[in-house]
C-alpha cells in the first residue's frame, strides 16, 4: 500500500546564510544566488522512502529583525526546523540562541538540524567546524551538517535525513 505524509519544516537563521539558495539548490539542483527573502517564501519537496512519500512543507523565514514579528506564527505546527548560519560570519552563530528560542516556543517537538552553511568559502572560515559540533550536542540538536549551495555537498542529504528522522520521532512506519 502506498502512503504519503506532510510535514511542516521552518527555516531559520538570520539574514544573508544561504536558506533561499539552500532551497534553490534543492528544488532545481542548480546554484541560483538569491535576493534577500522579504516575509517569508514556501516550496514543496517530496522525499521517497519504500512506499511512502513524504512531502515537505519548506517555510524559508526571512533573517531580518523587521521581520522578526512574523516569525513565530509561521513556526506554529513545524514537525522541523533548519537552524542555519553561514561558517563566514561568526555574528550568525553567535545568534542561533535566539533563532532556537523562537523554534522551541513555537514548533511542535520539532526534530532540529543544525546547518552550517558556505561550505565552499572554508578559507573564509570563521566558526570551527567544532563549534558546530558542540552547538548541537550542548542544545541536544538532533543533527549537525555543513553544506554548500554552490557545490551542493550535504545539500538533499540534510532534507531525506530531516524527513525520515521526523517519521520516526512520530512513530510513522515507512512501508
Amino acid at each position: 500500500m502506498y502512503q504519503s505524509i506532510l510535514f511542516k519544516i521552518a527555516i531559520l537563521g538570520d539574514g544573508g546564510v544561504g536558506k533561499s539558495t539552500m532551497l534553490q539548490r534543492l528544488i532545481t539542483n542548480e546554484f541560483i544566488p538569491c535576493q534577500m527573502t522579504i516575509g517569508t517564501d514556501f516550496k514543496m519537496y517530496d522525499v521517497q522512502v519504500n512506499n511512502t512519500l513524504i512531502k515537505l512543507q519548506l517555510w524559508d523565514l526571512a533573517g531580518e529583525d523587521r521581520f522578526r514579528f512574523l516569525i513565530g506564527s509561521y513556526c506554529r505546527g513545524a514537525s522541523g526546523v533548519l537552524l542555519c548560519y553561514d561558517i563566514t560570519r561568526y555574528i550568525t552563530f553567535k545568534n542561533l540562541d535566539k533563532w532556537y528560542s523562537i523554534a522551541k516556543e513555537n514548533a511542535d517537538d520539532p526534530v532540529v538540524i543544525l546547518v552550517g552553511g558556505k561550505k565552499d568559502l572554508e578559507f573564509k572560515r570563521t566558526v570551527p567546524e567544532d563549534l558546530g559540533q558542540q552547538y548541537k550536542e550542548q542544545y541536544q540538536l538532533d543533527y549537525f551538517f555543513e553544506t554548500s549551495s554552490k557545490s551542493g555537498v550535504n545539500n538533499k542529504l540534510i532534507f531525506e535525513t530531516l524527513a525520515k528522522a521526523i517519521a520516526e520521532k512520530r512513530e510513522i512506519e515507512l512501508t
